[in-house]
């Protein structure tokens, strides 16, 4: 029967809580897991990531890109890292960081692991809320979204009257309260 990882993928710093549920194949990598976030949270695979044991100065690479990445250690390569090699307990988590320019740290939570008769690679289970537009600046280009489309006040942030305009016109249609599960589902089903 096959096993499948159950995890919890949170966006940090951000209230209210972003996130997606999904199930992965227990056999697959820290490529497969990257590419999971990245079509459950709407992202657009178009910027560097890594996977780090924590955040700030306790961090350490798990996963990544090969190559220049900073780090003292060489960053293992996501496509040859099996997530059953960290991912060894319910509970276990990890930093999925992407875009290292607007640095958006996501927590990977492992809540369980289960058997189904059914055999997939993924299977989304559930989410709540937009992700951040691409490229928006991170959590302070996000909170700039949110201003210019009225949800949260302006005056309880400092930003400069052309930034909203503009971001105005840039975020287009998104919406931050929403998440179609049925639309993004059949986009990541495997």
């Amino acid at each position: 029967m096959p096993k499948y990882f159950d995890f919890d993928v949170a966006l940090d710093d951000i209230e209210p809580r972003l996130w997606r549920e999904f199930l992965l194949v227990n056999t697959a990598t820290f490529g497969d897991l990257h590419c999971a976030i990245q079509d459950a949270c709407g992202w657009e695979y178009d910027h560097m990531f890594e996977f780090q044991t924590g955040r700030g100065r306790q961090a350490g690479p798990i996963a990544g890109i090969p190559g220049d990445s900073g780090w003292d250690e060489p960053v293992p390569d996501a496509e040859r890292v099996k997530l059953a090699s960290f991912f060894t307990r319910a509970g276990k988590k990890c930093t999925y960081v992407y875009d290292l320019g607007d640095n958006w740290h996501h927590t990977v939570r492992l809540k369980r692991t289960v058997e189904s008769d059914e055999k997939f690679k993924r299977r989304l289970i559930g989410g709540e809320r937009a992700f951040p537009p691409e490229d928006c600046g991170g959590i302070w280009g996000y909170y700039r979204c949110l201003v210019a489309l009225g949800v949260l006040k302006e005056e309880d942030f400092r930003f400069h009257k052309d930034d909203l305009e503009w971001a105005r016109e840039w975020v287009g249609d998104w919406r931050p309260d929403v998440f179609n599960l049925a639309k993004t589902k059949k986009r990541f089903n495997r």
